[in-house]
């Protein structure tokens, strides 16, 4: 959000033509940092209220106060606005509530409570000045029907990897649904794969935060349906929200078309195929946040329920759906080099998809299991439909599996890295201990061994994802220094064929890790490599991914174009310019599953001609 100049702008034009307008008395609701606080007070308000909850960022306001020589003036008060008092917490009504709660779905702060409680506790009544005013003023909310092969990735296994790869008949794994959270977020023009849009856009709701009588409408409740015209054929999978606020003269847009700090809210749709001229009927509930549900009007969106649908979260459906064909594909590579008929199969995976396939082509075989709930559904439907009761087992607990005597293990398997693109926590440590306690000497280790690929990358995205990237954001207000405090440092989830970025170095092996050799007494894994430059360039950090490799020369990339996994980067302290002809030390090390990346102090020598 502070990385966002044009926002910041509009808002500190808007507060300070209000406090020129007369408003003296100010209330910040969900203050944060306190910038739109010394907006008010840099404009001359005579008191300003912050009001924030979280204890952290009201002491960052407090230090961020005092360095920009407002110190005296503040008045921070750590609460809800809902649970201010007057007398108390505030000497009395205000004539000006400055905001900023909004998500991506614009109400899902709970912003319009605060607002209609500001209205009947907090702004005055009978001003004797100017009249009582909310900034942002307006807001409006537009939406428009999507195609994404990612949201249906997340969203849906696909029939025939549930048909021909898991042979399960008449089933459907479909993601869960959440009342409660009825939305995700994307930023669209990053989206993996691209999107589509099978619809015009259109204006589903409008509000005024200056009409109180507005507010509480929609606190109390309001629905209505919208009939939306298929422009173009496609796959309806979801329902792409944004909004744009009235900040003054000025209206902020969140839309897939512009760069702001908002993301979309998407609300996953049927996947359904829809055609040209096709109706679909959106039926809303606003209630103190939005939501959104569907109904296609014409044949082509009705499809025949199944006799079993089973419900898991988004990222297991969107794992099952990246890594089934490749599962396949490496349980036949691992049978067709003569895995034993009897043999015992310990997969700790996520969704032990792997396990499940080699006990599938010989129930004499042993699968044993550590369940948890996002696979616990599907695990139960497989083990079900292929009378695999005899041959599938449990185990709560790895210590506890350690310590059982007799149960030697002839393959295991394990995931080496996570959806989000980071090393799996502890993998390393389990593996180590599982090898010295139950899998057989010649046990096969599922990957073998895992390669750390790295390059360096100029990212402005990452950099503003990282931290606060210099005051001038911030309208020259020092805020940077109490800010990135909090710099995170390690980045997941990254999207590297969307992400904007250039790559200045060839792709490199960081290190690489054989699991069929890590022992108890892991040390430190760390590499130092010679990395020519190959484009000049500002350098913001490195990207990594792994690549997992299996029998056969098998290999399980976390950065691949089919693939759903993420990648995840490490930026450097101090970003800097680099030059072809040079050749920078990279230092790489794994602690604690952590990986990190950073250039020696000698940052570049002159590269060997």
């Amino acid at each position: 959000m502070l990385n966002d100049r044009s926002r910041n702008e509009a808002f500190r034009d808007a507060v300070a033509a209000a406090v020129a307008r007369g408003h003296r008395k100010v209330l910040d609701i969900g203050a944060g940092t306190g910038l739109l606080s010394l907006f008010a007070l840099s404009a001359g308000a005579d008191k300003v209220y912050s009001c924030e909850v979280s204890p952290t960022s009201s002491e960052m306001a407090r230090a961020i106060f005092e360095e920009n020589g407002f110190g005296a003036e503040a008045r921070i008060i750590n609460k809800l606005s809902t649970e201010l008092v007057i007398p108390g917490d505030l000497d009395e009504r205000v004539s000006l509530v400055i905001t900023e709660t909004f998500d991506s779905g614009l109400f899902g702060e709970h912003v319009l409570k605060s607002l209609a409680h500001a209205w009947d506790c907090l702004l005055e009544q009978q001003p004797q000045g100017a009249q009582p005013e909310v900034i942002p003023g307006k807001a409006e909310v537009f939406a428009c029907l999507i195609e994404s092969e990612w949201i249906r990735l997340g969203r849906r296994v696909s029939d025939h990897l549930v048909k021909d790869t898991l042979k399960l008949q008449e089933c459907d794994l479909v993601s869960e649904e959440s009342d409660e959270d009825p939305y995700t977020t994307e930023r669209l023009s990053r989206i993996k794969h691209g999107y589509r849009c099978p619809s015009e856009p259109l204006n589903l709701i409008s509000v005024n935060f200056n009409d109180r009588r507005d507010v509480q409408r929609l606190v109390d409740g309001v629905e209505w349906t919208e009939e939306v015209c298929c422009s173009q054929s496609g796959t309806l999978d979801a329902v792409c929200l944004w909004f744009r606020l009235e900040v003054g003269d000025t209206w902020l847009d969140t839309g897939p078309a512009t760069e702001t700090c908002w993301e979309q809210a998407i609300y996953p749709g049927p996947g359904v195929k829809v055609d040209a001229g096709d109706e679909v009927q959106l039926h809303m509930v606003c209630k103190g946040h939005l939501s959104i549900s569907y109904a296609t009007k014409q044949p082509s969106g009705l499809t025949q329920s199944p006799a079993q649908t089973i419900r898991l979260p988004s990222d297991t459906v969107r794992t099952l759906n990246g890594q089934l064909r490749s599962s396949a594909m490496l349980a036949k590579e691992i049978l067709s080099s003569g895995l034993s008929q009897t043999c015992n199969v310990l997969d700790l995976s996520q969704v032990p998809v792997l396990g499940l396939m080699l006990v599938r082509e010989a129930a004499s075989r042993r699968l044993t299991w550590m369940p948890n709930q996002d696979s616990k559904a599907f695990v139960s439907a497989f083990v079900k439909a292929h009378k695999l009761g005899g041959s599938v087992s449990t185990a709560t607990e790895l210590d506890t599996l350690c310590k059982e005597e007799g149960g030697k293990y002839d393959v295991l398997i394990i995931d080496s890295f996570e959806f989000s693109g980071l090393l799996r926590h502890g993998v390393l440590e389990d593996v180590a201990l599982l090898r010295k306690s139950c899998l057989t000497p010649t046990a096969i280790i599922v990957p073998c061994t895992i390669m750390v690929r790295a390059m360096l990358v100029e990212s402005q995205t990452l950099e503003e994802q990282s931290r606060l990237v210099s005051n001038d954001r911030t309208l020259g207000y020092a805020v940077a220094d109490s800010i990135n405090v909090f710099e995170v440092r390690t980045q997941q989830d990254v999207n590297l064929s969307s992400l904007p970025h250039r790559q200045l170095t060839d792709v490199f092996t960081l290190f690489e890790i054989n699991l069929s050799d890590v022992g108890l007494d892991l040390p430190v894994i760390s590499a130092v490599r010679a990395v020519p430059v190959t484009q000049s360039g500002r350098a913001s950090g490195f990207c990594y991914w792994f690549d997992a490799e299996c029998q056969g020369g098998h290999v399980i990339s976390s950065y691949s174009k089919e693939g759903t996994t993420s990648q995840a980067a490490v930026l450097l302290r101090d970003p800097h310019s680099v030059q072809p002809g040079t050749c920078l030390k990279v230092v790489g090390s794994c602690t604690d599953s952590t990986i990190d990346i950073c250039l020696d102090s000698v940052k570049a020598t002159e590269a060997e001609h």
